[in-house]
């Protein structure tokens, strides 16, 4: 992927704010094997973000933006894409401005996942070896699976338009 292909795969951003984009330090060093999607957080405007994965033959891609103020940093909080858990700042609300006249008209879409956008990385940490994981690998799979269906999901609801 490049990042031409990046900015032009933004479906709910301003040509101002696709012009904007900053793309991640280490884009070139990527492990594209390992990513589900790309997700990061932008380096000049931390209350940005970014989300683009593959569908079919292109890319699709939306800019978040992380809510203000502070979640509860006493409890647990778990992100809605990888499921992952986390303490402390590990967890944002991001909302997405709906994709064409819904997003102009300030409609949004908003869910909860982990700061830093890197669920591909929380959903490969090592599987605890007991008795009812017996396949680690299979275990990844279903978490792989069920983070790009999750993904596909918000990405969709961005794109959907209001009846």
């Amino acid at each position: 992927m490049t990042g031409m292909q990046i900015r032009h795969s933004i479906v709910n951003g301003s040509a101002a704010e696709v012009a904007n984009i900053v793309l991640p330090s280490d884009f070139v060093e990527l492990d594209w094997e390992n990513l589900d999607f790309l997700g990061w957080r932008d380096s000049h405007s931390p209350h940005l973000g970014y989300i683009v994965r593959w569908d079919g033959d292109e890319p699709v891609g939306i800019i978040v933006r992380e809510a203000d103020g502070p979640l509860s940093r006493r409890r647990m909080m778990m992100c809605q894409l990888c499921r992952a858990t986390h303490t402390e700042h590990g967890v944002s609300l991001f909302s997405a401005k709906r994709a064409g006249e819904a997003g102009l008209a300030g409609n949004t879409v908003g869910t909860y996942i982990c700061a830093n956008l890197g669920c591909s990385a929380n959903i490969r940490v090592e599987v605890p070896h007991a008795s009812y994981y017996s396949d680690p690998e299979s275990v990844l799979a279903q978490k792989v699976e069920g983070l790009e269906s999750r993904v596909s999901g918000f990405l969709r609801d961005v794109m959907r338009p209001l009846d």
